[in-house]
């Protein structure tokens, strides 16, 4: 199992969990879960909420539709669409900022045995071209620049 360390967005304090998505250490959860359930009293309060079987108007047609669940916002004809262009341009996005393309050939029938053997060794395939590079410079001294190892931890200069 892997253990991934977070810092606490309430307290500051880093701390390890199971979970990749952690955002609270466990002292902090229940201000979290209480500060959550005072904000939505407060909207409740207001009149800012819009129960489930209120009638809404889709924001992007302009027609009236039922509201089924507490976080709908559209129409189920404009829904769908909203959630693929939401996935679409933010993913993409991401990518773009994030991360650039190498594209190599392989002789026919390699592509799947790279990817087996880096499924066997729990890597991608991105993580195992990466580790074996930095591999190759650690045994082969040159006096080109290596490969910064994407698991070690970042050092401030």
């Amino acid at each position: 199992m892997k253990i991934f360390t977070h810092t606490c967005e309430i307290c500051g304090n880093e701390f390890q969990t199971a979970s990749n998505t952690a955002k609270y250490c466990k002292y902090c959860r229940g201000k979290a879960q209480y500060m959550r359930n005072k904000a939505y009293a407060e909207k409740k309060k207001n009149n800012e909420t819009q129960p489930v079987g209120s009638t809404q108007k889709c924001p992007v047609c302009g027609k009236d539709f039922v509201k089924n669940t507490g976080i709908q916002k559209f129409c189920s004809d404009c829904n769908h669409a909203q959630m693929i262009k939401k996935k679409t341009v933010s993913s993409s996005q991401y990518n773009k900022e994030n991360y650039e393309q190498v594209r190599f050939i392989l002789p026919v029938g390699q592509r799947e045995l790279l990817k087996e053997y880096a499924a066997s060794v729990g890597l991608s395939v991105n993580k195992l071209l990466v580790k074996s590079i930095i591999e190759y410079q650690n045994n082969h001294p040159t006096d080109v620049p290596k490969l910064p190892d994407p698991d070690a931890p970042e050092t401030e200069n």
